[in-house]
């Protein structure tokens, strides 16, 4: 569906290509005042980078139509819209009953009996992540007196990998503002070139994205089905192309026996301390004081300018279809900010309902 949360309920509507997308969000309270440049300023960073991944370059200028007055939240439902302004549908009618490999096309055509909007992948694309961006900004600044933070870094993009270090707060605060986080500047180098060559060949890359969340409260959750992971897992694998998540050392720990994936405790100055962090932060489906970490897998991007086989929706034939049309060659790294984005409201809506 597209609704979620039961203390901060929120609604996406919209298109790729439609005029508008938006959300609304019911459960803020009244009389927060807004960082409209915040919100600004996370959005021009989920552009990622720009034309060199995508050439459909949105200005993404939003319009708050509902739950705002004189600067401040009023306690009413909460509306935000972003229109679409950079759309080529064209580009899109030429072969509109064939079905693009790894699309949502074939599916949305027998679910929906053929009237889904073929335009653009419609509410299967990515688009509708920008208002994701405004939601987290929000909850960012609602949490930032709390000194949460949740920040990210490519952890890898296709067979290239970041290199494994220790982030201090200081560390992560700098990733979290930067487009393209990537640790070691060499790597971020040789990322970029893969980029460029699958750009060139017209295909794609996917990759990992790696969250932090630290300083959060110890018992933040719930068991079972409202679990931290539990949640978070719901809202992080609706981002459009995410097929993996985990959590700590992930699959991984399934390998080691219990003495190798156990985290050890002490005490130090009458504070509970983990010797390491095996569980990523996180057990019984609550907080346990260490820093969260979680990484979320992206697919590479199914719109490829190489010939692929697949089927004539219309006319039940096989053909060969070459996309073509504006695409990223990457989108996880775009993505990386709607991750940051829904950890952070994920966070808001368990502690509301704490």
């Amino acid at each position: 569906m597209n609704t979620f949360g039961n203390y901060l309920k929120i609604t996406l509507f919209g298109a790729s290509h439609e005029p508008f997308v938006g959300l609304t969000a019911d459960g803020f309270s009244a009389g927060i005042a807004l960082d409209l440049d915040l919100i600004r300023k996370r959005l021009q960073n989920r552009k990622g980078l720009g034309a060199l991944t995508s050439k459909r370059l949105e200005p993404d200028d939003f319009e708050i139509i509902s739950g705002y007055f004189e600067g401040h939240t009023t306690g009413a439902p909460l509306t935000v819209l972003v229109r679409n302004e950079d759309v080529k549908s064209e580009d899109y009618a030429i072969n509109r009953h064939l079905a693009r490999p790894s699309h949502a096309d074939y599916v949305n055509f027998v679910k929906y009996q053929g009237f889904a909007d073929h335009r653009g992948g419609g509410v299967a694309s990515g688009r509708l992540t920008v208002v994701l961006i405004i939601l987290g900004a929000i909850c960012e600044q609602i949490l930032k007196p709390k000194n949460i933070l949740v920040a990210s870094r490519m952890r890898s993009v296709g067979q290239l990998s970041d290199a494994e270090r220790v982030f201090s707060d200081e560390d992560l605060r700098k990733l979290g503002e930067e487009p393209f986080p990537v640790a070691d500047p060499a790597i971020k180098e040789q990322i970029l070139q893969a980029i460029h060559q699958a750009k060139e060949a017209k295909d794609s890359l996917g990759g990992i994205v790696q969250t932090f969340v630290r300083n959060l409260p110890v018992g933040l959750g719930n068991p079972f089905f409202d679990g931290f992971e539990s949640l978070l897992g719901h809202l992080l694998l609706a981002i459009p192309g995410s097929k993996g998540l985990e959590f700590g050392d992930g699959f991984a720990i399934a390998g080691k026996r219990g003495s190798e994936a156990n985290d050890p405790m002490v005490y130090e100055n009458g504070q509970v301390k983990f010797q390491s962090n095996h569980a990523g932060g996180l057990n019984g489906g609550l907080s346990d004081g260490e820093t969260v970490v979680f990484q979320t897998a992206f697919r590479p991007t199914p719109s490829i300018g190489i010939p692929q086989q697949t089927i004539d929706l219309v006319g039940q034939k096989n053909q060969v279809l070459t996309i073509e049309g504006r695409h990223d060659v990457i989108f996880a790294i775009k993505a990386l900010h709607v991750v940051n984005a829904l950890t952070y409201y994920a966070i808001l809506e368990m502690m509301q309902g704490r």
